[in-house]
């Protein structure tokens, strides 16, 4: 019996925006104050473009199950399939608890208390099996969260700007916007945040992912790739514009900036505020739900493929990745007791988790842009459904992509106002020393034994080549 496919168009588009659009990093970018609507629109639209028509190519050139994975296989073998998985899936561990303790933050401000970080690290580590026990439920069941999630994203974000745009005809604008404001100052405090940028915009590949749960992944990767690019840009702008308009750019704080700004803009409204927190949690658990769908499935391929260990290939009937999910909340767990208990407070442990986050994030994208390259040479004749017109603009796309994504992790090493540099810059990048140690030792043994099986097997398959001879 044929698989049934339980992705149509829209539950694509909706997955895509509900992992995409980072609606925690709406505080995050009107904290940059005007000159955000120069970086959104330049910088932000450059990167999308190139981050969008590379996923849009290699998405629908190679619409197999497991999406960047299948890529980096099909350029550079396993080996270099099996890092970039680790990458991929690693930054779905610290992504998890980062946006947990997000959406924490901002139920604080909400509801007017304050929560001890022992008390977040608690809710966190048990809001992540939460998630965990959702991703090991087949997609049939549980797109409903995704669907749910982009849908609240949007009302969330609307009601925001329009709270926002009746509160400045009102009251007048919180910030000046001149062209000498909106024109960034090219310094180190701008290297600092535009990589949040880069951050909110980075993901377009997830969908593919689950290529293999889709209708038709040749058509509809790229429409909704497109339809998700056009909405994120507008939504961005417009969100971080409405929390400038009613908040002074100093007193706009990066991880709850815009539920400060809807509680403003509606006058400490309670059923208001109220409603929209509700909102908000859903619209955090379908983000947190996107990634773990994306980066579990991708580890499941690898794990299946004996790239990872066997530990990696557990999956249900339905194929959901119930090995991966369970490793990844044991991981986020740990990774949460070791953050959570050095930080001093909440706004410290999520940055500290976003640099980490991020920093991981863009190095499976980094080798998106070398596949990308290699693949357009080694396989010039591949049926290419949605292509980058030319010969040297998708080299110039892909070239333009790493310098952006090497940009952003040298940006996510400057540390926040008030951090030790030695030590902030010691710790992250000790931390990722120790996470590419533990990679490469789980991928060694899983080629080692994946070996051992094929040399076990072989003297086998030759014993009944002689017999059937014979």
């Amino acid at each position: 019996m044929a698989k049934t496919k339980k992705l149509r168009l829209f539950d694509i588009l909706c997955l895509s925006f509900a992992s995409f659009f980072s609606i925690e990093l709406v505080g995050s970018q009107a904290s940059i104050g005007s000159s955000m609507i120069f970086c959104i629109l330049v910088f932000g639209v450059l990167y999308l473009i190139c981050h969008g028509l590379i996923c849009a190519e290699l998405g629908s050139t190679y619409p197999d199950q497991g999406g960047i994975y299948v890529w980096t296989q099909k350029a550079f073998g396993s080996r270099w399939a099996a890092r970039t998985t680790w990458w991929y899936w690693l930054n779905v561990v610290s992504f998890v608890p980062c946006t947990l303790v997000t959406l924490i933050i901002v139920l604080q401000q909400v509801l007017g208390i304050e929560i001890p970080t022992l008390a977040i690290t608690v809710i966190v580590i048990a809001g992540t099996w939460l998630a965990v026990g959702l991703n090991c439920i087949s997609l049939r069941h549980t797109k409903v969260v995704s669907n749910a999630g982009s849908v609240l994203k949007l009302v969330v974000c609307a009601l925001l700007i329009v709270g926002a745009f009746v509160f400045a005809t009102v009251n007048g604008s919180a910030n000046e916007f001149t062209p000498e404001t909106i024109f960034p100052t090219f310094d180190m405090g701008l290297l600092a945040l535009v990589p949040v940028y880069i951050y909110g915009l980075t993901g377009m590949d997830l969908i593919s992912c689950n290529a293999g749960e889709m209708e038709n992944p040749k058509r509809d990767v790229p429409r909704a790739l497109l339809i998700a690019e056009i909405v994120s840009i507008v939504v961005y702008l417009l969100s971080a514009l409405a929390v400038l308009l009613v908040l002074p750019q100093s007193e706009i704080d990066p991880a709850a900036g815009m539920i400060d700004a809807i509680i403003v803009a509606y006058g400490g409204s309670k059923m208001i505020v109220g409603l929209i927190a509700v909102a908000l949690v859903l619209v955090y658990i379908s983000y947190i739900f996107g990634w773990m769908v994306g980066g579990n499935a991708t580890a499941l391929e690898a794990g299946e493929a004996g790239e990872l260990p066997g530990w990696f290939a557990k999956s249900t009937k339905a194929h959901a990745p119930v090995g991966p999910a369970v490793l990844l909340g044991i991981a986020s767990t740990a990774l949460m007791l070791v953050y959570g208990l050095t930080a001093s407070s909440g706004s410290e442990l999520f940055w500290t988790l976003l640099a980490f986050t991020s920093i991981i994030f863009f190095l499976p994208y980094i080798v998106m842009s070398f596949s990308l390259m290699k693949l357009r040479k080694a396989d010039p004749n591949a049926e290419r459904p949605f292509a980058i017109p030319g010969k040297r603009l998708p080299l110039a796309v892909a070239a333009l992509n790493f310098i952006f994504l090497t940009v952003a992790v040298i940006g996510f090493l400057v540390p926040p106002e008030g951090e030790d540099p030695l030590g902030y810059v010691a710790f992250m990048l000790g931390g990722i020393i120790v996470s590419q140690i533990i990679g490469e030792a789980l991928i060694a043994h899983a080629a080692k034994k994946s070996a051992t099986s094929t040399d076990a097997e072989a003297p086998a398959d030759t014993d009944s080549q002689k017999g059937r001879v014979a």
